[in-house]
């Protein structure tokens, strides 16, 4: 494997490390849509991410664990052996010591405090990684609180959204509170939107309960693309999505399938201080299609303006569109 290649696959595992530890601006993941777009490098992210998640899936087994460890020492020894034999470490080799680095050295910086807050800017993401190994992915401008004890785990959404990846533990219950909603699940992964109009679960798998705190009993969502959605006065309604849709964001992508243009432009100002707004609104439940990334809203104004035959006037942070 010569050089360049090399390169490649370390700056992929950075990558993956700087995009699942801590937060993410828009302008950085701006930096790695321009890094994933150049030849070659999309498949060797998706290699090592997969090499990255098999190693999460299996680090709770102790055997598994030392094997790790073994993984890790060994590119180090052939590493040696090599300048003797003239010959390097496959490239699957070193892949995989990548990849298995966190579960070999223990994962030490997954572990947090009890009790805990996190929140995000506009256009920032956040990966919270719990020490028995759940995760949450906080979406742009979100805060919740985490409490994690012997008997239990809360979290609560104050405000945002979250994708939840949720470890099975029947002795320490896994609860989402959302307003008065409480969201109750069991290793399962579901998402939870919080906004001044209501509370929106999604399951993309497992199952959850939705307690709507409204006196009612609770409703288990048990196919992925179940929605339960939560009005102000508590009233739950479910229905189907298209969880690529709802959880694109998670992949910094917004995905939309015949969205009203104003539903798409306010998911879209979600990522950016600059707003759009549309003046005529009479184009308001027109139909959106199409693949964006988070905070490129340069794309996605071309997009819809040439879509629908719109003109832009842009005023400070603001962009005005209008009919032609």
């Amino acid at each position: 494997m010569g050089t360049d290649e090399e390169r490649a696959d370390e700056q992929a595992a950075e990558w993956l490390a700087r995009l699942n530890n801590r937060s993410v601006t828009t302008e950085e993941l701006e930096e790695f849509y321009r890094w994933r777009r150049k030849p070659g490098n999309a498949a060797r992210y998706a290699e090592i991410e997969s090499l990255w998640r098999q190693a999460r899936a299996l680090g709770d087994d102790p055997d598994i664990a030392a094997a790790a460890r073994d993984a890790l020492a060994r590119p180090r020894l052939e590493r040696m052996e090599s300048e003797a034999r003239g010959w390097r470490p496959s490239r699957r080799v070193v892949l995989a010591g990548a990849a298995l680095a966190p579960v070999a050295a223990g994962a030490s910086w997954l572990l947090l405090p009890m009790a805990r807050a996190y929140q995000t800017a506009t256009g920032e993401q956040l990966v919270v990684s719990l020490g028995d190994g759940s995760r949450i992915r906080l979406n742009t401008d979100s805060r919740l609180h985490v409490d994690a004890g012997d008997t239990g785990r809360r979290v609560t959404l104050e405000r945002g959204q979250a994708f939840f990846e949720v470890k099975h533990d029947p002795a320490r219950p896994f609860e989402v509170r959302a307003g008065k909603a409480a969201i109750r699940a069991a290793g399962t992964q579901f998402d939870v939107h919080r906004s001044d109009e209501a509370v929106q679960v999604v399951l993309t798998q497992g199952s959850v309960s939705v307690d709507a705190g409204a006196g009612v009993p609770p409703t288990l969502l048990k196919a992925a693309g179940e929605c339960a959605t939560i009005g102000p006065a508590g009233a739950l309604a479910v229905s189907h999505v298209d969880v690529e849709a709802a959880t694109s964001w998670t992949t910094g992508r917004l995905v939309f399938h015949a969205t009203p243009l104003a539903n798409a432009i306010a998911e879209a100002n979600r990522y950016s201080r600059t707003r759009i707004e549309l003046e005529d609104p009479s184009l308001a439940g027109a139909k959106v299609n199409g693949s964006f990334e988070t905070g490129d809203m340069d794309s996605f104004v071309a997009a819809v303006s040439a879509l629908f035959d719109l003109k832009k006037r842009t005023q400070e942070n603001r962009i005005l569109l209008s009919r032609n």
